[in-house]
């Protein structure tokens, strides 16, 4: 039987099941339970009617079908609530009843929830009431939902979110979100609210992938700012919010261990990190040392095989209070993750100029292989200190790293396909980040408190001795052919990002016209300095070698490349950002209330590179201030149902190596930075919005948006005077529009439920500076600079994801199988014109489930990309057409060749995950 007809099988039985448990609920004793304070639904609540004893479901609800005529006993009991007892009369066996039940917290559950600044966010229904009183537009993932979502990161975990697609590494993890069409250059993260540095060797933006999912009390992503809020979000804003000290003892502890489905068809190939040199030999013996063949060795390039690697995850979780009326609390929790994934691409390199009317040329045909493997550990800390109820100091620690060690091999067929080039490389990268924070909240008066933060963070990236080799050997072997060495590699590569920060709020309640009135205002200093290394011998074979095994490969270096040459790789960027805000929210009416004012970021910049004098912006300072107002409109049209409309100003700054004059040599072409024309992105932004929330955790989000972008940062070909190639370089190009709709449903029926969202995204940038190739009236080729309008980098028009959730909690089962769709999008911007590289549109399907066992156990399973659903970039060019022009050669893999010419496929397989939970 077809994987096609299972599904289709499996999806006419879930609804089955649902249809019939709709039916169930036309009859008998409706029973509805609350917490009196909130006004939330108490799922799993145990209620008792004439000895028959069940649970309270997703939607708030429970109904006897069962019950006696007459007077009848309904008893509700939960954890952290008074027990309940309500007696209701049935007048006849067919009647329909519905009893409501608010149940009171014990006095310990209350002072969590107006003393701890946990305040119950971990879970469902807490997490829409935060989305509903919210000063932002926010959307929110609670733990729970995370915990039973299929994802193990955070990056991975932020897909499921309204507006968020996801950018995956070469090994098919997700690593970068963008949000809304705005790539991740748009995008600030922050932890606790805190914004933290980066580990990426170029840019600002944070790889999500370092941070295991379970350490979060919630996960927010911000799609509006607020004064108060820094504002360099022009796309949104991230923020971790990292797992708080509990009222109680907190054991949590879980283990678990599976597989990825690309073994053993895929050998795992692994290499011996610890025969790497962690420093270059010009760090070792000085920046003039002239390296020679044994400061180089080769053992990382011996490989050996695995058949089925094994992928395993453990997590830890300890908090309580203790000391005299608890005024003392700490939580620690930490997380590892060890996991083996294997890649297989195909990729039909384009040469780095095309044909004639840009008709595209091939020159390398590859066939790709990865193993990687990935070691996430992760731990946070927190401490805090009630000195009294009006006083609180807390100090925590978030600490991530990530080690991918990758082996890649590449088969690249070239010289009309005679020969092939055999690439293989070993690499080792990790990534830390560091983050810890004393922070203060102070209850001056009722009516006036501070609150403060003092930061260290520090972000670093380390690849030491990245080393790639290459052999060329004949398709068909004869007696006259060998196998011969052709270059070799070595690249050593760091950066250190450090922040000193400090946060101030002073946060006034009185009153304008009798009308309740918040006074806020504040502001921030930080201090960055970021510095980057980089190093980068290259090798070749000795006259007449041949090739027969790593070991025995003969080299020598190129003239001079022994020795560390001057280049703009290395460089240190000192920050400093300096921040002071008003805001004030005002109740003009019971049901409408304003929150504006205005934010006023000052940016000082300034590098150094270790580039000759006679090179322009060598060093340089780069100074600027932006005012950045904002306003927002809350309407309460009834209790459960909001209006909200948002304006703000916000801006991106540039990544730190565009601000540098030279950069590293890519595959085609070199890359420069431009710190004396390129400006830093402004954009005005509004937001409309229209919220229900239901009973329970239903709800309905229905919303707007526009984006105008002031000075887009885009890619662009460049030719450098006095240079004849051509260097790819960031620039300004003029204005670009971003403007969509999204809509958020969460329904649930009984024990079944449905959350579906959908964002229409449509964005248009247009870049004059493009290359054509073409034949002038004399007959010669020529290239001239055309325009060209298109979408964001990254942007899918159409964005889904819907969850089919079941949830019993007599039985103890959570089941969850969840789709996304994203749509076609561009993912690398070419410098010429028509040969943009657009991902075609992917659906990946998961699904997860956890089922107790006993009072503090239960058992789960995640499972990822059930159907195997691959990446896929193409051109926008005819295939056919491609095949007419001369200099063609025939490419696999082309499904749609009136239309398109498919370039790359990758495959990444199914993983597995099953594993043991223990809750105390």
């Amino acid at each position: 039987m077809s994987s096609k007809n299972v599904i289709q099988k499996r999806i006419t039985l879930f609804i089955l099941l649902f249809s019939i448990n709709l039916f169930a609920f036309s009859q008998g004793v409706k029973v509805r339970v609350m917490d009196a304070v909130t006004g939330e639904p108490l799922v799993g609540a145990t209620v008792v009617l004439n000895k028959q004893t069940n649970y309270i479901k997703l939607d708030g609800t429970f109904q006897f079908k069962n019950a006696e005529v007459g007077k009848n006993a309904l008893t509700v009991t939960f954890t952290g609530y008074k027990s309940e007892t309500k007696e209701f009369q049935l007048t006849k066996s067919n009647e329909v009843k519905n009893v409501e039940i608010l149940l009171q917290p014990t006095s310990n559950a209350l002072a969590s929830v107006t003393v701890s600044s946990n305040g119950g966010k971990d879970n469902d229904k807490s997490i829409r009431r935060l989305e509903k009183i919210a000063d932002p537009i926010i959307n929110v993932l609670s733990a729970k939902n995370i915990q039973l979502l299929p994802d193990i990161t955070v990056a991975n975990a932020l897909q499921r979110v309204s507006g968020v697609t996801i950018e995956k590494s070469s090994s098919g993890e997700a690593r970068y979100p963008i949000i809304r069409g705005m790539e991740k250059r748009y995008i600030n993260t922050l932890i606790n609210g805190i914004k933290i540095p980066s580990p990426d060797n170029k840019n600002r933006f944070i790889p999500l992938d370092l941070f295991p999912s379970e350490l979060l009390e919630r996960l927010e992503v911000g799609k509006s700012l607020t004064p108060s809020m820094e504002g360099d979000a022009i796309g949104g804003t991230i923020n971790l919010v990292m797992k708080d000290a509990p009222d109680r003892l907190l054991v949590q502890v879980n283990a678990a261990s599976g597989f990825n489905t690309s073994f053993p068809d895929q050998k795992y190939s692994k290499f011996d990190n610890s025969t790497m040199n962690l420093q270059s030999p010009a760090q070792i013996n000085g920046s003039t040392y002239v390296a020679n063949l044994n400061d180089l060795p080769v053992a990382h390039l011996n490989y050996t095989e695995k058949s089925n690697p094994v992928n395993s995850t453990f997590g830890l979780t300890l908090g309580n209070r203790f000391g005299k009326d608890n005024k003392f609390g700490f939580i620690i929790s930490g997380s590892f993750q060890n996991i083996y994934r294997g890649t297989t691409s195909n990729f039909f390199l384009p040469n780095s100029q095309p044909g004639l009317n840009n008709i595209p040329l091939f020159s390398d045909l590859q066939l790709r292989k990865y193993s990687v493997q990935s070691q996430r550990k992760g731990v946070n800390a927190k401490l805090d200190f009630r000195i009294n109820k009006n006083n609180k100091i807390s100090l925590f620690n978030t600490f991530v790293r990530l080690d991918d060690y990758q082996t890649r091999f590449v088969w690249d067929t070239v010289a009309l396909n005679s020969v092939v080039d055999n690439w293989q490389r070993s690499q080792w990268i990790f990534q830390t980040i560091n983050s810890t924070t004393l922070q203060g909240e102070h209850k001056l008066t009722s009516n006036d408190k501070i609150d403060w933060s003092l930061v260290s963070s520090t972000a670093k990236s380390n690849t030491p001795d990245q080393t790639q080799f290459i052999h060329q050997y004949a398709i068909v072997a004869t007696s006259l052919t060998a196998d011969k060495l052709q270059s070799m590699s070595r690249i050593w590569s760091k950066n250190t990002d450090q922040d000193k920060s400090a946060y101030f709020n002073y946060t006034k309640n009185t009153s304008i016209f009798n009308r309740d009135f918040e006074l806020k205002l504040g502001g921030l200093y930080r201090d960055k300095n970021r510095d980057n290394y980089y190093i980068n011998y290259s090798l070749k074979p000795v006259l007449g070698s041949v090739y027969t095994n790593i070991n025995n490969a003969q080299f020598q270096f190129n003239t001079g490349d022994g020795a560390p040459s001057l280049n703009g790789n290395n460089y240190t960027f000192e920050e400093k950002i300096t921040a002071e805000y008003v805001q004030g929210k005002w109740n003009l009416t019971n049901k409408l209330e304003l929150l504006g004012g205005v934010r006023a970021e000052h940016t000082n910049q300034h590098y150094e590179t270790l580039l000759t004098k006679d090179v322009d912006a060598k060093s340089g300072t780069i100074d600027y201030t932006d005012v950045l107002p904002s306003a927002q409109l809350k309407l309460a049209l009834t209790p459960n149902q909001n209006l909200r409309f948002a304006y703000y100003r916000a801006i991106a700054r540039p990544g730190f190596s565009e601000l540098i004059p030279d950069g590293a040599d890519g595959e085609f072409f070199k890359e420069v930075g431009d710190p004396i024309h390129l400006k830093h992105t402004i954009a005005d932004n509004l937001d409309l919005r229209y919220e229900l929330y239901s009973k329970g955790s239903d709800q309905l989000l229905l919303g707007g948006f526009y984006k105008d972008i002031q000075n887009p940062i885009e890619i662009s070909a460049v030719k450098p005077l006095n240079i004849n190639s051509l260097y790819l370089q960031p620039v300004n190009i003029g204005k670009a529009t971003n403007y969509g709709f999204e809509a958020v449903a969460t329904k649930y029926f009984g024990s079944f439920g449905i959350s579906a969202n959908y964002t229409y995204t449509n964005s248009s940038i247009t870049n004059d500076s493009l290359i054509f190739s073409s034949r002038n009236t004399a007959g010669q080729i020529v290239s001239k600079r055309v325009s060209e309008t298109r979408p964001l980098q990254g942007q899918s028009q159409n964005v889904g994801n819907v969850s089919f959730i079941y949830k019993n909690p007599k039985i103890g089962l959570d089941f969850q199988l969840a789709g996304v769709y994203t749509g076609e999008r561009i993912s690398f911007v070419s410098p010429y014109a028509g040969l943009n590289y657009w991902q075609s549109p992917t659906t990946q399907l998961d699904l997860s489930f956890e089922k107790k066992v006993g009072k503090h156990f239960s058992f789960y399973g995640k499972v990822n990309n059930l159907t195997d659903a691959p990446l896929e970039l193409s051109l926008h060019q005819s295939y056919n057409g491609y095949m007419a022009a001369s200099g063609s050669r025939i490419l696999a893999l082309q499904s749609d060749p009136e239309n398109r010419i498919i370039i790359q496929k990758d495959y990444y397989k199914t993983t597995y995950l099953f594993g043991i939970r223990y809750k105390l």
